[in-house]
């Protein structure tokens, strides 16, 4: 019988020829174990006797499954306390293809196609859209390079002093002759000086607005990492945080206030499923459920009390716990 995965920390491709799906453990305790697909039905979980065990307090102990049919992998979700996201959209069942990232809690698989031909030449079928996530890490690494090499930059070498020595030598004899040929001459150098040194502080402050804006554009850079990064594992409101940041210092930034929508969006789309989920509890009579899903939404808005779905989950948490009994002075949620 054949064993469902294959699992190996070697991130290279296959030497031998055929067509594999792989899956990449991206973060969490397992970053960087490779499995390889086999069976017809694999599982993940937190159980340590699934095909695949996801060591993430967020996952339920069987969490979704992934069956093949006709050499493709369909992912379904296996009634998950927590659900899981293919792409930073949550789903119940999805048709896997290659650059797709499953992501269940804190922690992102990446899944591969490949296929090896005979000749040994690897084809590995990606996404055509570009993977945001990859082009994030590059930028932030550029940026994190880019402030490394300001605080290496240190005094000037020896050669360098020499240089100067010299320019101001020059400079010195050349003011000497200007004054020995006469009173013309001298307010001549003199008007040129002045000009010069006009000149010299406009090149200093254009300069020096270079560098300010540059040191600004890295900063609100920064920032929109972190809250794509944010976003990525959920955490909208943060995300929004890090992009309003961004905006304050670039309010013109194009790509925040794309990120910041996004953001708004998908945590309104989360909080309507929160909603949808609370109501079919309270209409199947399971209270017990149907609070703590009124809770999550209480908690997760609870800086924001003039919010309309603040005050109606709040509403929700008095009646459930009415509802089952529950005293008044207890604290329903915390």
């Amino acid at each position: 019988m054949v064993a469902a995965i294959r699992m190996t920390k070697n991130l290279s491709s296959p030497e031998s020829s055929g067509q594999y799906h792989r899956i990449i453990c991206m973060t969490g305790k397992n970053k960087g174990i490779c499995y390889y697909l086999n069976g017809n039905r694999v599982v993940l979980g937190r159980l340590s006797s699934n095909d695949i065990q996801i060591l993430d307090t967020q996952a339920s102990r069987e969490h979704i499954e992934l069956t093949r049919v006709n050499n493709e992998y369909t992912l379904t979700d296996l009634k998950s306390q927590n659900g899981v996201m293919v792409n930073d959209l949550k789903v119940t069942q999805h048709k896997l293809k290659s650059g797709d990232k499953i992501i269940v809690g804190s922690t992102v698989f990446k899944y591969s196609f490949i296929e090896v031909k005979e000749e040994k030449a690897l084809v590995e079928y990606e996404d055509p859209e570009e993977d945001e996530d990859d082009e994030d890490e590059e930028e932030e690494e550029e940026v994190k390079k880019k402030a490394k090499a300001k605080k290496k930059k240190g005094p000037a070498t020896p050669e360098e002093k020499r240089k100067k020595l010299i320019y101001i030598a020059v400079a010195v004899m050349g003011l000497f002759f200007f004054m020995d040929g006469g009173d013309t001459k001298t307010k001549k150098a003199t008007v040129k000086k002045e000009g010069s040194s006009i000149i010299d502080s406009s090149n200093s402050n254009t300069g020096r607005k270079y560098v300010e804006d540059l040191e600004t554009r890295e900063k609100v850079e920064a920032y929109i990492h972190r809250g794509r990064r944010e976003a990525r594992e959920g955490n909208y409101f943060r995300a929004m945080q890090e992009f309003n940041l961004a905006l304050t210092l670039d309010p013109n930034d194009g790509n925040a206030a794309y990120h910041l929508n996004i953001a708004k969006q998908r945590l309104d789309e989360k909080i309507k499923d929160m909603f949808n989920q609370a109501t079919k509890n309270k209409d199947s009579l399971k209270y017990n459920r149907a609070l703590g899903t009124y809770c999550s939404i209480y908690k997760l808005l609870i800086e924001y009390k003039t919010d309309e779905r603040f005050i109606e989950a709040k509403k929700n948490v008095e009646d459930m716990a009415e509802k089952l009994g529950m005293k008044k002075s207890d604290n329903y949620c915390f």
